[in-house]
């Protein structure tokens, strides 16, 4: 599998990826994962980088993932790890989590403009 081969290689990226579970209950889908394309495969063996991925789950724990974010507006199913298996299977490492709401924006913004305002003058300020 090229999607393998670019994840030894070091080629994949999980920060901005979620999971979404089927409304049936029996299966969840990664996306917006980003594993990039082989480098020694031909064009025609190349993957999409960001397609969606099924993940191999139990039924039960697919179902109590699905029960969780239905109860709970607002909660997200995130790959936290990735990481190799025994059967040299790539497994991820899942959590639950809250997105941030617009007061806790703005702080950031804050603490971040504040930060850069600081750079900004330390860089202008002549040493003589």
């Amino acid at each position: 599998m090229n999607n393998d081969r670019s994840i030894r290689d070091g080629k994949m990226n999980i920060r901005d990826g979620w999971i979404k579970p089927n409304k049936n209950g029996r299966s969840c889908t990664l996306m917006n994962v980003h594993i990039g394309k082989h480098a020694t495969a031909g064009e025609f063996f190349q993957h999409e980088e960001r397609r969606p991925r099924d993940l191999l789950l139990h039924k039960g724990e697919a179902r109590k993932l699905l029960q969780k974010t239905d109860r709970q507006p607002g909660m997200t199913i995130v790959p936290l790890k990735a990481y190799w298996s025994d059967q040299n299977k790539v497994k991820f490492e899942i959590g639950l989590c809250r997105g941030k709401d617009l007061r806790d924006k703005r702080d950031d913004i804050q603490e971040r403009e504040g930060k850069r305002e600081a750079e900004r003058m330390i860089k202008n300020f002549n040493f003589r």
